[in-house]
């Protein structure tokens, strides 16, 4: 049998993707695109918090997704891992639709999320989180020691550098959150979404998870990256997605953009950075303090036992009175 193979070159009006028919009608789709979320719309009572939205994240980009509090921003990214079900739109992956009714349907689609608020176990330790629910085992028994390495590995080629053995309630904020990255990272997940993740970072701990992106996407990750930080956008994004009151403003490419024009796509009006300022007037005085005297602690913590003890017998005089004077009352014709 004469065997052939028919070129076909299908354009979306959104992804552009490519696809090619072989023989025996197999379609090999080929997109740009990682993750295409198309028309999204969730609706909440009484508010619809994703009003027919589209975002499109590229294949090892950082994309950032803008906006202030209340604009959508974490729901439609908990669309994306399956904590909420749409109710209008669809999403694809690889040019692929796929149905993701719950956060195991993300991960068994290569889709991570590191939540605002961390999802850790505080009395386990950092190895026991980042496996908890595909732990390694042989026969029904435990194989730690591989997951063990595995973890490390993980832990040298991205920089994660973390304790495996330490408690979570006893290491530091950005500790916690590289076992968040970690746990992504050991579930082979190439979406990666970071949900305000400098929110509760010191500066330095903010450079460190710069860079750390940066190294992820070099290795061909691709991030989703939620924040309202023009600052931290401008220099780790790639393109920029703006929403506001639930819409979606527009995509802009980062290095063709500035950030009073993202401000003012982010509020819906020009933002001055600059605030001008006229000389300084001092008026009359409004607070005066004079001879204030503060105990040391070990001093102060005296006198309460001694009010405490004075209470308590001001209560029991207060008690004594009153029973006297009812059996007096009782006592009189």
């Amino acid at each position: 049998m004469r065997r052939f193979i028919v070129y076909w070159i299908q354009w979306f009006p959104s992804s552009q993707a490519r696809a090619i028919k072989t023989e025996g009608g197999r379609k090999n789709l080929e997109t740009n695109y990682a993750i295409e979320m198309l028309n999204i719309t969730k609706r909440f009572p009484g508010i619809i918090a994703n009003d027919n939205i589209t975002l499109r994240l590229k294949k090892g980009e950082i994309h950032a997704l803008l906006g202030e509090n209340g604009a959508g921003k974490s729901t439609l990214m908990s669309v994306l891992f399956g904590l909420y079900q749409p109710e209008e739109g669809e999403i694809h992956k690889d040019g692929r639709k796929v149905e993701i009714r719950d956060p195991n349907d993300a991960n068994a689609l290569g889709i991570g999320m590191v939540h605002q608020h961390f999802k850790l176990v505080e009395c386990f330790s950092v190895l026991d989180n980042i496996i908890l629910g595909v732990e390694p085992n042989q026969m029904g028994f435990l194989q730690k020691q591989d997951a063990r390495k595995k973890v490390l590995d993980l832990s040298e080629k991205y920089g994660l550098h973390v304790d495996p053995d330490a408690i979570i309630e006893d290491i530091t904020v950005g500790m916690q959150q590289r076992t968040e990255i970690l746990k992504m990272l050991y579930r082979d997940n190439e979406i990666l979404i970071f949900d305000e993740p400098t929110a509760v970072l010191t500066p330095q701990e903010i450079e460190e998870l710069m860079q750390i992106m940066k190294n992820l996407a070099a290795e061909g990750k691709s991030i989703l990256f939620i924040s309202h930080k023009l600052n931290e956008i401008m220099e780790v994004s790639d393109r920029v997605t703006v929403l506001r009151k639930g819409k979606c403003i527009g995509t802009v490419e980062t290095a063709s953009t500035t950030a009073e024009e993202l401000s003012a796509m982010m509020v819906g009006r020009n933002v001055s950075f600059h605030v001008e300022k006229g000389p300084l007037k001092p008026g009359g005085e409004v607070l005066s303090v004079e001879h204030l005297t503060v105990a040391p602690r070990s001093i102060r913590t005296t006198p309460s036992k001694t009010c405490r003890s004075a209470s308590a017998r001001a209560r029991s005089s207060a008690s004594q009175v009153s029973t006297a004077t009812a059996r007096r009352s009782l006592s009189t014709p």
